[in-house]
């Protein structure tokens, strides 16, 4: 099939916000495992399942286009954050200072 060949966040732009996403699906979308996605849903950190008594694990696209804009919107405020402190986030290993 033509379909397969196109990236899934191509098609993940173009659906309807009630269609359903698997959790092969929504990996894709993430660039993570499916069992990444798995323990992330245990964890509470992805959006409610669309059918919660079921065994199948799926997304409706209008709740991770949701999910996915409040996780974009938390990280810029985060980062607006830093920079209005005017501390510069250090790379590495945290340093301990000596005290004599």
């Amino acid at each position: 099939m033509a379909i397969s060949n196109v990236d899934f966040r191509v098609r993940f732009s173009r659906m309807d916000r009630q269609a359903i996403v698997t959790k092969d699906e929504l990996a894709a979308l993430l660039a993570v495992s499916a069992r990444a996605v798995q323990q992330m849903a245990y964890r509470g950190e992805l959006p409610e399942v669309a059918f919660p008594n079921k065994r199948k694990s799926c997304w409706f696209v209008g709740d991770i286009r949701a999910w996915l804009d409040e996780a974009a919107m938390k990280r810029a405020n985060a980062q607006a954050t830093t920079r209005q402190e005017g501390v510069k986030p250090r790379i590495g290993r945290p340093r301990h200072a000596v005290v004599d």
